[in-house]
């Protein structure tokens, strides 16, 4: 039988470290998109990742951790109450493993015995009662099996955009072995992975004991013990050594005890401006003119536009398929079709007006 989640000792670790430009102007480099709320939602997406979590998770420093880079402290110090959560501010962006590593051995030294959820901090998930209760069988299982859990979201379209895990056996309790890590397929073998049910959007969350992934760590990637041994947990000394490299590829990929617990919850990872077509009623965001987070908007013989333009006032006319944002002085007007081409104005910007990143 397995233990009472409330007899468990469950953290709670928030990567939150991302850039800010698949959603510029609105994302800059010191408010990247965990910082901001869409449409009707007045918390930001970092908030509301902590929020859902209540009811799983003790809400104190103890038990919730969140993993940024030094540039974004001070703003994350300012967002959350320092006596809700903790913050480990990285020296250096490397990725994922090393964020992983360092949030599980600072959370093992203290508690050998702690179970962790480590989740992105900026994912969309409007059904949270689905959610919490797919958490809830990862979290047991983890708990009585050394397994790496990753949770698998079903997907309803054929996404080019994400990476894939391929499902294999049952093995009870709703939980799945997973057969292969697959990279983002084309339109095509998407649609051949959507058609077979055996494919699931790999969202980047997971579930594991502290000391699973530790062995994980020292069995595939020795390298991260050598370094944090070698300047005694020094942060700052450890972390240039350490391997630049995602959880995925440096652990995840390369395991035998991987396993998966399908997740069905309206999940979005709100990649570009365009994912917000999707989620529009949920944001509350749908409107004549196509969607709208902010700003007030008049629409003639315009629609399937996406506006974000707030405190302005803004008339549409004979427009369409458009990405219309505004941030302060500064303004993007874009084709809907080029949305994954931001982050060339982005480069452009930052050769010839960085301070507006």
């Amino acid at each position: 039988m397995s233990q009472r989640l409330q007899d468990l000792s469950i953290h709670l670790v928030v990567m939150a470290g991302g850039s800010g430009t698949r959603f510029w102007p609105k994302s800059t480099r010191l408010k990247p998109k965990q910082f901001l709320a869409f449409g009707a939602q007045s918390k930001t997406l970092l908030q509301t990742t902590l929020d859902r979590f209540d009811g799983l998770v003790e809400k104190s420093k103890s038990h919730r951790m969140i993993v940024t880079t030094e540039i974004l402290a001070p703003a994350m110090r300012d967002l959350v109450p320092s006596n809700e959560c903790d913050i480990l501010a990285e020296p250096s962006a490397r990725n994922t493993a090393p964020c992983v590593y360092w949030a599980a051995r600072a959370i093992y030294d203290r508690d050998p015995n702690a179970i962790l959820l480590v989740m992105p901090s900026d994912h969309h998930i409007p059904q949270l009662e689905k959610f919490q209760n797919t958490v809830r069988d990862a979290i047991h299982w983890a708990a009585s099996h050394d397994d790496l859990v990753t949770l698998g979201v079903k997907p309803d379209r054929p996404e080019t955009g994400y990476g894939y895990l391929k499902s294999g056996s049952s093995l009870g309790s709703g939980c799945q072995k997973v057969e292969a890590f697959v990279e983002k397929p084309n339109l095509e073998r998407a649609k051949e992975f959507l058609a077979s049910g055996q494919y699931f959007w790999n969202g980047g969350m997971f579930v594991w004991k502290a000391k699973t992934i530790l062995d994980a760590f020292d069995r595939l990637m020795p390298e991260m013990k050598a370094a944090w041994d070698s300047a005694r947990g020094q942060v700052d000394q450890c972390y240039p050594k350490m391997t630049a490299t995602s959880i995925d590829f440096g652990v995840m990929e390369k395991s035998s005890n991987v396993v998966m617990f399908p997740l069905d919850c309206g999940w979005d990872d709100l990649g570009s401006w365009t994912s917000l077509e999707g989620l529009a009623d949920s944001l509350g965001a749908r409107h004549e003119a196509g969607v709208v987070t902010s700003g007030q908007v008049i629409a003639i013989d315009s629609g399937q536009n996406i506006v974000d333009v707030p405190g302005q006032f803004l008339t549409l006319l004979g427009v369409k398929d458009l990405i219309i944002v505004r941030q302060g002085d500064t303004m993007l007007i874009a084709d809907k079709s080029r949305a994954q081409d931001i982050r060339l104005v982005v480069e452009a910007v930052k050769k010839s007006a960085p301070e507006r990143l």
